[in-house]
């Protein structure tokens, strides 16, 4: 701990370090020259001097992240995009996602548009740079202007296919059909495999999934020369919407799973979790749990969807046991490939689901333990399983815990759920036989 505050100590404070930044990367000065300073001889350079470091692009991110001026933040970019002392500015995805994010958090789309068509105009756009671009675009009418306006060599099916998610994200289904079935004559891109990949998951998000079996069909057999080779996304995307189907499905379901195997592909945690999802909804989710062993031995590493799953479907079966046990396994498992220090991050709705049933179940040790997880991340458990966890606690004769349960929900708990929660907490009482916290 002394060696943790010694560090500490060592470091400037965030807002000084925030303010740093925010002037290193500022497009001006922080201070007018003076008369004298502006009069002053400039002395002769000398053929020894060294040349500039070139500007870091990880600290103009901190400095976006320190950003508190949604202006300034566009200012910082802008006037980087204008240097050359940043090296490969424009292919860093890190900075302009998260520029993007920040402006979309300040509610000014208008200066995420600006800066994203700068960096289009700042150097001939390549295929990656137009993507990136246009994934990013707060509206689809901006991400049409920009890729219908940009030059034919930028222009692949890489672009295209982010040109389509930008219309899916908005909902424009009809358009992003047109778009694709113009995309060759109009636009001079022919689909590929990335951008069918969009259509098919349009066509299951409306429902369509018939449309979409027709269609992974004809990108599957070799004699229609305008489809590309299906891969395993295209699978994937099709076995979701069957997956979220009723029984009926099974047959084709399990027919999608043969082809991909027959084709030689290799299933990735997608593919994994759509098979998870499946055999929970058959409430055969011990069978879901047996796959992790499955995607061990194939290098596959589980995500937050393949343990929710799981969870979900034990919650469902009613055993709340099994379901602690893989709460906890997902907890302690750490990402392998280097990265120990990662863990596998935990859904919020995972913790309600898993709260929920251990109360319900009166496992109040376990239930216990989930909601004290949910106040560290400074999260409110669903009010009525915390009533019910506060009135079992009551009844075991544990006040103290009780009291602590409720003394975190005051705190937490603010703006129009405060109401709520204070009629739930006005009918709990923290001692049997006491009268309600507030009478």
């Amino acid at each position: 701990m002394a060696s943790l505050l010694r560090r500490r100590n060592a470091h400037p404070s965030t807002a000084a370090v925030s303010a740093h930044l925010l002037r290193r990367f500022s497009a001006l000065p922080d201070l007018d020259p003076s008369p004298a300073s502006a009069s002053a001889p400039v002395p002769a350079p000398t053929l020894a001097a060294p040349a500039a470091p070139r500007a870091s692009i990880i600290d103009l991110q901190l400095a976006v992240r320190a950003a508190t001026d949604p202006d300034r933040l566009h200012a910082l970019v802008a006037s980087a995009l204008s240097s050359p002392d940043y090296h490969r500015l424009h292919s860093s995805r890190p900075l302009f996602s998260l520029a993007a994010a920040r402006l979309a958090r300040f509610r000014r789309p208008d200066l995420t548009a600006s800066l994203l068509s700068q960096l289009l105009a700042s150097a001939p756009p390549t295929p990656g740079i137009l993507a990136r671009a246009v994934s990013l675009f707060p509206s689809p009418d901006d991400a049409v202007r920009a890729f219908s306006s940009s030059p034919p060599a930028a222009r692949s099916d890489v672009s295209l296919s982010a040109l389509l998610s930008a219309l899916l994200r908005a909902g424009r289904l009809d358009e992003l059909k047109s778009t694709f079935k113009s995309a060759e004559s109009t636009l001079g891109v022919a689909p590929g495999c990335a951008s069918h990949n969009v259509l098919l998951h349009a066509l299951v998000k409306a429902s369509d999934h018939a449309a979409a079996r027709k269609l992974l069909d004809e990108m599957a057999k070799k004699k229609f020369k305008h489809r590309p080779a299906p891969d395993i996304i295209s699978y994937n995307t099709v076995l979701a919407g069957f997956s979220a189907k009723d029984a009926a499905a099974e047959e084709e379901f399990e027919k999608l799973l043969r082809e991909i195997s027959e084709n030689k592909l290799e299933p990735n945690v997608a593919t994994y979790n759509c098979r998870v999802q499946w055999l929970a909804k058959k409430a055969e989710t011990f069978r879901g749990e047996e796959l992790l062993d499955v995607m061990d031995s194939k290098g596959v590493l589980p995500n937050y969807v393949t343990y929710h799953a799981l969870v979900q479907g034990y919650c469902k079966e009613g055993n709340v046991g099994a379901a602690m046990r893989v709460f906890k396994k997902m907890k302690v498992m750490k990402r392998r490939e280097g990265r120990s220090d990662l863990r596998v991050s935990v859904h919020a709705l995972t913790y309600m689901v898993l709260f929920r049933s251990l109360v319900e179940g009166e496992r109040l040790d376990d239930a216990l333990w989930v909601c004290n997880s949910c106040f560290a991340m400074k999260a409110a458990p669903p009010f009525d399983a915390v009533k019910g966890l506060v009135d079992g606690l009551v009844k075991a004769g544990r006040p103290a815990d009780a009291k602590h349960v409720v003394a975190k929900m005051n705190f937490l708990v603010n703006g129009d759920a405060k109401v709520t929660w204070e009629k739930v907490a006005g009918k709990l009482s923290v001692e049997e036989g006491a009268p309600s916290l507030n009478p």
